[in-house]
């Protein structure tokens, strides 16, 4: 099974690709935290008969939900623009970061302030800091979480009677018998406020110097690796490029060389010597050019942008043009071509799709016996376009199906059926079903047939008229 990416930019770097889930997977734990904290204030309301003034508490968790939605829209916009990049993923993280110390903040101060130990929340926003940004500026959200700790302990303790929320329980929520939940007036006692919000500023600066440092070993790999992978892709080019410069230059003699071996055939006379060598030659020079022809197709979609040219077509089209193509071929080895093409819109490539299609067509009716059966379906399903050739041919082993989308592999049984094969059908197919953002699956049995099911982009509206 062919697994398509995750939709996005195909130039983003290493760095800007991890930063991104970085992002995404920050925001499904502000999610998370945010439906926790409505849990907690329930349960500590309803269970333990904790009384805190409800409203502003709730307002604060309710805002996080609303500014982790604003984020999260911003950051998918971003995604769908295809302007992801580093600048603009930590200018993200850097609003979420101080919405989420303010909500901190204020979430404490309107639970007991000092007197509850929930102000232990301060150290997760900078340990988050710590993850996105450099050492410096992770020390700088440590002493905005410092200043703010501070300003909620002394502000409290100078205006104690108009600042401090005292939590308190009540015996079976009878307003009437409810005691503190600390020592009453904690808040007010100077060495009491000192000793919070000393820990408080040594724990967030000490979890930064963890955090921050152990990021920052793991940024040095992420470095290493970026370096490595553009190495990798200047690699990955000249190999393309050779690719197709090569194949391009063999074409030309070699077609040249089949057309003269054709001529001398032609010219020679049926029980002439050496003629069977002529056409086992020619035999051979057409398997060089579908050899060249699909080095020059994989080289292609290899440097192919995705989504560079696509636009509308309808893949019922495309079906039909491959089982006329290949009807002939099927009919002359005594092979069944069967397609059913209902409409399927969709947004892609046409060669590429073509390819896609031949390529199954064509082995499907290469590797299945005569009397045998191929079948070709397409349609929408679910919203998506999805397209399954069908045979009844030779099958593949189970222990080759993980191969099958190899680079020039090829299972025993085919070679045993077709002795020359190129090994790059399959990989074609699998490179553009990736690059429509699709998957493939295979299902085989020897002796029996194999069935390839490719789910493709979803199915949009009619494509223009010339198209139909």
């Amino acid at each position: 099974m062919v697994d398509s990416p995750l939709p996005g930019n195909p130039d983003l770097t290493l760095t800007e690709r991890e930063l991104f889930e970085r992002l995404g997977w920050f925001t499904h734990v502000r999610w998370a935290a945010g439906f926790l904290s409505l849990l907690f204030l329930v349960i500590g309301w309803h269970a333990f008969h904790v009384r805190f003034p409800w409203q502003p508490a709730t307002g604060v968790v309710i805002a996080l939900f609303v500014y982790n939605l604003f984020f999260s829209i911003a950051a998918r916009g971003l995604y769908r623009r295809r302007r992801i990049r580093k600048r603009s993923i930590l200018g993200l993280a850097h609003g979420q970061i101080v919405c989420d110390l303010l909500a901190v903040a204020v979430l404490v101060h309107f639970i007991g302030g000092v007197e509850n130990h929930f102000i232990l929340l301060f150290i997760f926003p900078v340990v988050v800091a710590s993850e996105f940004f450099s050492r410096g500026v992770a020390y700088g959200y440590a002493v905005l979480a410092a200043l703010l700790v501070n300003l909620i302990g002394w502000g409290e303790f100078l205006f104690y009677e108009q600042a401090h929320y005292t939590l308190q329980v009540c015996e079976g929520g009878d307003l009437s018998r409810c005691v503190p939940l600390v020592a009453p007036g904690a808040a007010q006692h100077p060495v009491f406020v000192l000793q919070v919000c000393f820990v408080m500023t040594f724990a967030v600066f000490v979890t930064v110097f963890i955090a921050s440092s152990i990021a920052g070993r793991l940024r040095s790999r992420e470095e290493e690796l970026q370096v490595a992978y553009r190495d990798l892709q200047s690699l990955e080019q000249v190999k393309s490029q050779f690719m197709r410069k090569t194949s391009h230059e063999l074409r030309a003699p070699i077609g040249a060389v089949q057309s003269l071996l054709k001529a001398a055939i032609q010219q020679m006379s049926g029980e002439a010597g050496g003629k069977a060598l002529v056409e086992r030659a020619v035999l051979r020079t057409e398997n060089m050019l579908d050899l060249i022809d699909d080095l020059l197709r994989y080289s292609r979609l290899q440097a192919a942008v995705v989504q560079e040219a696509f636009a509308p077509l309808d893949l019922a089209d495309v079906v039909r043009a491959s089982a006329d193509l290949f009807r002939a071929q099927a009919e002359g080895k005594g092979v069944r071509l069967e397609a059913e093409a209902r409409s399927a819109v969709v947004l892609g490539a046409r060669d590429d799709l073509a390819d896609l299609v031949n390529n199954l067509v064509s082995n499907a009716i290469r590797y299945t016996p005569a009397g045998g059966r191929v079948t070709v379906d397409v349609g929408c399903r679910d919203g998506r376009a999805r397209l399954a050739v069908a045979d009844t041919g030779i099958g593949i082993p189970e222990d080759e199906l993980p191969h099958v989308f190899d680079e020039f592999f090829r299972g025993r049984q085919a070679k045993e059926a077709v002795p020359h094969g190129t090994g790059l059908g399959m990989t074609i197919v699998g490179r553009v079903v990736e690059m429509h953002g699709g998957h493939i699956d295979v299902e085989s049995r020897p002796g029996q047939g194999t069935t390839f099911t490719a789910i493709l982009p979803p199915c949009v509206g009619a494509p223009p008229a010339a198209t139909r």
